[in-house]
């Protein structure tokens, strides 16, 4: 989505995912080009030892030196406070620190990651850019009607349902959630769970020992696909993502493409970001957060169709076509002064 409109401009983008391709990419690099970084956990997460990671580390700044030594400018796009599920937190916290200091611009999905990343790092404001992240309007095809939707996944048009579509991990909430929609089910009819999503084999067990009592469960622990994804949203009444240091989520515009109220964690960036959305709640992080959730679950679902058209507008205001033409001008800038006429990303 992002760079549709750099590949009509003529820019070649190559992706790379490792360190030997992007080390195999280098000769052939030169000013003009572009090195444009979103995930930083392929740099240090593979290393199973502390001084693996701290190799891998030093190999990665000194790729960035020959990167700026070849005249290619670096762009870093912080999706996370740190990588998730991190093992080396403290050389995670170095290698964004690294970054803040070697990259040319910066950009942040939300205008408050400044903030939300300043525990453990600082982020140059002269290097900021904010590019807010897309809805996905236009990019799949239009959602079944709810009725139709549940016949698929086998679920009671009369239900109440709350969804999580969306990889299963540790870091997103899922254990709070699950706790949460067992409360919430004390005081809702026929409430039903949906969660869809890849899910770490070794973590399904757990959740099946922790599915709420007294509640229908639709589960998915694979990878939803494309042609798929419309159905589970449609399916649901309200989405819940309960994440765990996050400062951004592709779930969230999926819910407001596909019109669809959601529940956040009331942490400052995201309540910054949403909070005059009407088809957006949240609920209080803590020691009660469970009841938290529950209670915000059950006032989500009693105003779930009042929302829905709000979640369709705020997901058509700002499109690929926005995000896609911002990016262009922001690389067409950084590439500026450069006196080579190549263009690769």
């Amino acid at each position: 989505m992002l760079y549709i409109g750099a590949r009509a401009e003529g820019w070649r983008v190559e992706g790379s995912k490792n360190f030997d391709a992007l080390e195999q990419a280098l000769p052939g690099l030169g000013d003009g080009d572009i090195f444009h970084i979103h995930w930083t956990s392929p740099i240090l997460n593979p290393a199973w030892a502390h001084h693996q990671a701290r190799l891998s580390l030093q190999r990665f700044e000194r790729l960035l030196t020959q990167f700026r030594d070849a005249g290619v400018r670096i762009l870093w796009t912080v999706h996370n406070t740190l990588a998730h599920n991190t093992p080396h937190t403290t050389l995670e916290i170095e290698l964004a620190k690294l970054l803040a200091a070697r990259a040319d611009r910066i950009i942040q999905l939300n205008a408050s990651t400044r903030q939300a990343v300043s525990e453990y790092y600082d982020l140059p404001p002269d290097k900021l850019v904010t590019l807010a992240h897309a809805s996905y309007a236009g990019i799949y095809a239009e959602p079944p009607s709810q009725d139709v939707a549940r016949a698929i996944l086998g679920i009671p048009e009369s239900a109440s349902v709350v969804g999580f579509v969306g990889q299963i991990r540790g870091y997103k909430g899922v254990p709070v959630l699950l706790k949460a929609v067992e409360e919430a089910a004390l005081r809702v009819d026929e409430l039903v769970l949906v969660l869809a999503g890849k899910t770490p084999p070794e973590d399904i067990p757990v959740i099946e020992q922790m599915l709420p009592k007294g509640v229908q469960t639709v589960r998915h622990h694979a990878f939803v696909s494309d042609s798929d994804i419309a159905t589970w949203f449609a399916a649901c009444d309200v989405m819940v993502f309960p994440y765990e240091r996050v400062l951004n989520s592709g779930s969230v515009l999926l819910s407001a493409t596909f019109g669809r109220p959601c529940i956040l964690p009331a942490e400052a960036h995201l309540v910054a970001e949403y909070g005059a959305q009407p088809w957006v709640s949240f609920y209080e992080t803590g020691t009660d957060q469970v009841m938290a959730l529950a209670t915000a679950i059950n006032r989500a679902l009693s105003q779930s169709t009042q929302v829905r058209d709000s979640a369709r507008k705020f997901a058509a205001r700002y499109s690929t076509l926005h995000m896609t033409w911002a990016y262009v001008s922001l690389i067409e800038d950084l590439a500026s002064t450069s006196t080579n006429s190549r263009k690769a990303l």
